[in-house]
């Protein structure tokens, strides 16, 4: 069993900040901000929550809400990426200064509750910074209508309409996010946990897919069935691989009667 009371079980969530820091600050965009930019936005991310011109604590009691205003979105957009990047950097100061400043400055004895609180607070900054990170993304799928500059060509050939892309997007993305430990046993069982997951996120964010939980099921076991794209992604999550579906042919049986003299 894992000591959670010591510094190294928290490497992880440690290692994850600054994977979850790294990309978000990669994925705007390079008219937004070059290299030299992302670091200095990490530096004064760090200096303002160490001269206290920002709580970070304060960011875990902001409620996610859906954008009933267009004119806001830009707005919310640029919250959820502060509050996401605020979040990360926090985990990491709370790791590298304040649990190291404890394993070097007070006694083994006093240590165990004394990590365990500072460990408690990098779990709940750390789910802070996912759930912004994911409202973040979203909102800019829908500020941009389509999410045609992230799959390109591929996108443009299949021709879909916005809510379908929309919705192909989550799937892929729930596939592998929400694949269970030896992974997926069928792509039934898979289908009913993602277009659960899909409906719950389109609803707390107002992603119009006009389609309920059921109906999404129904659209979704077709597709990763059928197309080679999430057929691959289901695959790659899977206990045992999906097969390529077998066309079928229909043979018509012409019979003609020819009455006997």
């Amino acid at each position: 069993m894992i000591d959670v009371t010591t510094t190294d079980p928290w490497q992880m969530i440690f290692d994850k900040a600054g994977d979850l820091a790294d990309s978000l600050l990669h994925e705007l965009p390079k008219s937004k901000v070059d290299a030299v930019d992302m670091e200095e936005q990490v530096v004064s991310t760090i200096e303002k929550i160490a001269t206290g011109e920002v709580d970070p604590r304060k960011d875990w009691s902001v409620i996610i809400r859906p954008v009933s205003k267009e004119s806001m979105i830009d707005e919310r957009i640029d919250e959820h990426f502060d509050i996401a990047l605020r979040q990360a950097v926090y985990v990491r100061i709370l790791f590298e200064y304040h649990m190291q400043k404890i394993k070097g400055y007070f006694s083994e004895a006093s240590q165990p509750g004394m990590l365990m609180k500072v460990g408690e607070e990098m779990l709940d900054s750390f789910a802070c910074a996912q759930q912004h990170a994911t409202a973040w993304r979203l909102l800019k799928a829908v500020r941009d209508k389509s999410l045609q500059s992230q799959y390109g060509n591929q996108v443009k050939a299949e021709k879909k309409e916005e809510r379908e892309v929309l919705l192909r997007s989550l799937i892929e993305s729930s596939l592998d996010r929400l694949r269970p430990p030896g992974g997926w046993r069928n792509h039934v069982l898979a289908s009913q946990e993602v277009a659960k997951d899909v409906a719950a996120i389109c609803k707390s964010f107002s992603l119009d897919i006009s389609m309920n939980e059921d109906q999404v099921f129904e659209k979704i076991q077709p597709i990763i069935w059928k197309e080679p794209r999430f057929r691959k992604a289901f695959n790659e999550s899977a206990e045992k691989e999906l097969s390529e579906p077998h066309k079928t042919r229909r043979v018509w049986l012409n019979l003609d009667f020819v009455d006997g003299e």
